[in-house]
């Protein structure tokens, strides 16, 4: 009884780990120019993909809101997928 609890406590704890690293290699990144921009959507295309802003979003670089956002602006976004979409979480205007 007490082994068995042991490992299903080793296994839960083993999930867990392998699904936080899972959710950290998710992340990933893109440059290049802002080709459209939908203010309603809170979304914008770079690379062809379309990258939405939630509060998460974090703007750095003179950049204060989704609302500095212009079409042609070279950037660098960190994203994230969820739900099958990409979610910025950080833009930053690109050298």
């Amino acid at each position: 009884m007490k082994s068995t609890r042991l490992l299903q406590a080793v296994g839960l704890a083993l999930a867990v780990s392998l699904s936080s690293i899972a959710l950290a290699n998710n992340d990933q990144d893109i440059e290049g120019e802002i080709e459209s921009i939908d203010q309603q959507a809170q979304s914008f295309v770079v690379g062809g993909k379309t990258f939405h802003a939630d509060e998460r979003t974090d703007y750095d670089d003179n950049l204060k809101s989704f609302s500095d956002l212009k079409v042609g602006q070279r950037v660098e976004v960190d994203y994230v997928t969820r739900e099958g979409k990409q979610y910025a979480k950080e833009i930053e205007l690109d050298d």
